[in-house]
């Protein structure tokens, strides 16, 4: 009995100092901590910036700082990065038609005149009209396959049938971005320029001091990959969201400008899915897209807060918070888990943001 009590006394004062240390960890310190034993599970990394510092820098199971992981849909909001730079220097025009510009490649079979009402803007916001709806739990059309592994992606994604009027309505499909790259392809080479994997890397990936990537082709080897699938490290996510956050501005050098920028902050197309459903503690807020990145809102209970961000199946978000000056990087591998893919938005909601928003006033 006596030895009893000695046992239980022990173990009341171990859960009470563990109390107390948990209790003076950082949020950032117990998101980290709750991540490592899988109460968030398949999560492969976390990056946190505030005012430019480093604040957090983890990796879980395989992943390190030096692996490259790979984007899927993120790099749709790095395409849109490179179109705006493409845009900045005249060579290409958010409202010209993209039929012209891909013809260049092959012609048109369809006869749908609303296949030529198409253009950059459209393409860049998903709102093309094509009969093709991509989203999580979506009836479809799904055209993924012939866009990411079809033979002749180009022909594919330009003959899908067009169910509206170009810019009347929003629906994922990766057929936009895939054009989208493209005919900036297509601009470039009309231009006399760089081909679009040169171009990214002058103009885009070396400023920002980006050497360890990988962008894919499509399966004929003609084009890049502009709907996913490349490969970039974490803290290198990071620095397009840093760029995003200091308005196309990197370490005092213009690398996209203001006026562009400030489309992506433009709310525009409101998503037909939650990317909060399931955070605990929080109603469900609304999310909006425009030029390939998408933006939600947080209600933080005593503020709400919009984030910026990217997605990427498998869980690869690169969130940007200006009213907090951070941006925040999660990979993961959680593909094909749309409800597992979400976890970061739970973890933002119960431990990132209210940390940045202390060390903020703090």
């Amino acid at each position: 009995m006596r030895y009893w009590f000695l046992i239980t006394a022990l173990l009341f004062s171990m859960n009470a100092l563990s109390k107390k240390v948990s209790s003076e960890l950082s949020l950032l310190e117990q998101a980290h901590n709750d991540i490592k034993p899988n109460k968030y599970t398949g999560i492969d990394s976390l990056i946190v910036y505030q005012k430019g510092k480093l604040l957090a820098e983890n990796y879980y199971d395989r992943f390190n700082a030096s692996i490259p992981h790979r984007t899927h849909s993120t790099f749709k909001s790095i395409t849109a990065l490179i179109t705006l730079i493409v845009a900045d220097k005249k060579l290409i025009a958010y409202d010209e038609p993209v039929m012209p510009l891909l013809e260049g490649f092959r012609k048109l079979q369809t006869s749908d005149p609303r296949k030529k009402q198409i253009t950059i803007r459209h393409l860049l916001n998903m709102s093309s009209g094509l009969s093709c709806d991509e989203s999580p739990g979506s009836d479809g059309p799904n055209h993924e396959f012939g866009v990411d592994e079809g033979k002749s992606p180009l022909a594919y994604a330009m003959e899908i049938e067009m169910a509206a009027i170009p810019g009347g309505q929003w629906n994922y499909c990766n057929a936009n971005s895939f054009m989208l790259a493209a005919a900036v392809s297509a601009a470039l080479e009309r231009a006399g320029q760089e081909d679009i994997f040169q171009f990214a890397d002058k103009y885009l990936m070396k400023p920002l001091g980006i050497t360890n990537y990988r962008l894919t082709k499509s399966y004929d080897g003609r084009f890049l990959n502009g709907q996913g699938n490349a490969y970039f490290l974490p803290k290198d996510l990071a620095k397009f969201g840093l760029l995003l956050l200091n308005k196309g501005e990197w370490q005092g050098n213009k690398i996209i400008s203001r006026q562009a920028i400030n489309l992506i902050y433009k709310k525009h197309f409101k998503v037909n899915w939650s990317f909060t459903d399931l955070v605990k503690g929080m109603p469900i807020t609304e999310t909006t897209y425009s030029h390939q990145w998408y933006r939600t809102g947080f209600d933080l209970k005593s503020k709400n807060i919009d984030v910026w961000h990217s997605w990427g199946n498998g869980g690869q978000f690169i969130y940007v918070i200006p009213e907090l000056e951070s941006v925040v990087v999660f990979t993961g591998s959680n593909q094909g888990n749309f409800t597992k893919q979400k976890q970061p938005f739970d973890i933002l909601y119960q431990y990132i943001l209210p940390e940045l928003l202390k060390k903020k006033h703090g």
